[in-house]
């Protein structure tokens, strides 16, 4: 998400040049990790997430963990400098228990930032209608984490703002992005993002939906996969759907005078 931030990593006020331990949680493939490991190689990268996705050859200040994010964290007290979260959607149940681990893990000082997104698609010219794939695509999630108890309404319940606030972090920033789902855009950047969303949208498509999908709401794999159909038309036909999601960053800091 990188165009999206205008070619940065992160938003958060740090100098990438001194952080020394960095951990970046839900790092699915490791792109971002890889890119900050490349970027600052005197700083020790960790890329946690419950699948061992990642690729083996990886710059030599890092490393990756199999790790549960929802379990106490490992990590010694006040031992971190920057905490990168992103796309975690639908996987947490407690959000502010996750901030309180981070809060514990960075050093005084040390800052946290988190990209995500619920999901919900819509358009500025109306032509994603409520008959629309994807139109019904956040009804579905919301369901979904109702049934399962991992609420998916994180922008509309400002869980990460208000979760991080009360783990005790303050200097909170939150910026909004709406980004197209597609290459529908005339305007040259705009299209290369939404090409860039497509393509991880719809890449592993069934696989995103399979837990929700097919575990939680019970849908039979031959429901997810004839959804998955629909969306991938309509994200195919740029002329008569012009989609849009919007993405938010937060980042805190850890206040310099805590005690642990």
């Amino acid at each position: 998400m990188t165009l999206m931030l205008d070619g940065e990593l992160y938003t958060a006020p740090i100098d990438g040049n001194k952080v020394e331990n960095v951990l970046d949680i839900g790092t699915g493939t490791g792109l971002w990790a890889i890119d900050f490991a490349d970027k600052y190689p005197k700083a020790t990268v960790i890329g946690t997430d419950l699948s061992p996705i990642q690729p083996t050859w990886v710059p030599p200040n890092l490393r990756f963990d199999i790790d549960d994010a929802t379990r106490e964290w490992t990590y010694k007290p006040a031992s971190l400098d920057f905490i990168h979260i992103r796309w975690l959607t639908g996987a947490i149940k407690d959000w502010t228990a996750l901030y309180k681990e981070a809060y514990r893990c960075l050093k005084p000082g040390g800052w946290i930032e988190h990209l995500e997104t619920e999901g919900h698609v819509d358009s500025e010219d109306g032509t994603i209608h409520d008959k629309a794939a994807l139109s019904q695509w956040s009804a579905i999630w919301k369901e979904g984490g109702r049934k399962s108890g991992n609420p998916v309404e994180i922008l509309e319940k400002d869980l990460q703002a208000d979760g991080m606030r009360e783990a005790g972090f303050t200097n909170i920033k939150v910026t909004d992005y709406k980004t197209p789902c597609s290459p529908w855009p005339k305007d040259e950047k705009q299209k290369e993002l939404g090409l860039f969303i497509y393509a991880v949208f719809t890449m592993d498509l069934e696989g995103v939906m399979q837990f929700m999908f097919n575990n939680i709401m019970g849908w039979t794999p031959e429901e997810t996969a004839s959804y998955a159909a629909h969306l991938r038309r309509e994200l195919k036909d740029t002329k008569q759907f012009h989609p849009n999601m919007t993405w938010r960053v937060v980042y805190a800091q850890k206040p310099l005078d805590s005690e642990d």
